[in-house]
């Protein structure tokens, strides 16, 4: 029926627009993620009451001991440290960024080589150096505040990006996670559940929908910790299509706003 017709093509015209609207607004917030020049210094951040204890940027972590080369332990000069969690974004400075690349290498190499991805740190220096790479460091403090701190050794670094879950047809803004590293030294401090915290409140008030991530699946540790921050399997995941991939992609719906 001529009138059917032409209702449908309305309603198609109509559907258009809105799919069209709707990508422009999600660039457009993705655009000013990335404009955004610290996002820790939001004051919905500062002033988020539920995780207060969590989300402080300095804090006091214990220092656990590493075995030497020799099977002795290390000495490290007392068992309590400050640490400090600051934003930076690239380029990145050249002694953070080898930092950041030595704890990688120390913490992921077997992991790597273990997966069909393989290990090669060419690759994993560029993509930290992503010109929308933004990170979390941290590093020892050496006051109560972040005014002054030891740059020198990182002790946990993430990696993150502000991006449109599709580049033709975006339906969402995501905070992807592309890494997330803590040194030895300092882990069973809750350090990463604070970290995590941080990340989602930054994807929140940066207007991205969910916090998205890559694990190995025989990185069964990873995929607890996730889990027990409320992390699931995303649509997206090879797994969903019937893919015999070693990686799951996970994700957190962290807001429902329009």
């Amino acid at each position: 029926m001529p009138g059917s017709k032409q209702s449908n093509k309305e309603n198609s015209n109509t559907a258009k627009k809105e799919t069209h609207k709707r990508a422009k607004r999600i660039r457009l917030n993705v655009a000013r993620a990335n404009q955004c020049e610290n996002p820790l210094s939001s004051s919905f951040i500062i002033n988020d009451k539920n995780h207060s204890s969590d989300l402080t940027t300095h804090f006091e972590m214990q220092l656990f001991p590493q075995p030497s080369d020799s099977g002795q332990e290390q000495q490290v000069q007392g068992m309590m440290g400050k640490g400090c969690i600051h934003f930076d974004k690239y380029p990145l400075k050249d002694s953070i960024l080898e930092s950041c690349l030595a704890l990688f290498q120390a913490n992921m190499k077997e992991m790597y080589k273990q997966s069909s991805w393989g290990f090669n740190m060419e690759e994993k220096r560029q993509e930290l150096s992503h010109v929308h790479a933004r990170y979390l460091i941290v590093t020892r403090s050496k006051e109560d505040n972040c005014a002054t701190i030891d740059q020198d050794q990182v002790l946990a670094f993430t990696h993150f990006r502000f991006e449109v879950d599709d580049d033709d047809e975006p339906t969402q803004e995501v905070l992807y996670l592309y890494e997330i590293q803590i040194d030895p030294m300092v882990q069973r401090n809750g350090l990463g559940k604070r970290i995590m915290h941080l990340i989602e409140l930054i994807a929140k008030e940066m207007k991205m929908k969910k916090v998205m991530l890559t694990v190995f699946k025989h990185n069964e540790n990873a995929m607890r910790f996730y889990e027990r921050l409320d992390y699931t399997i995303d649509v997206t995941s090879p797994s969903q299509f019937g893919e015999n991939a070693d990686y799951e992609i996970l994700s957190k719906i962290v807001s429902n706003d329009d």
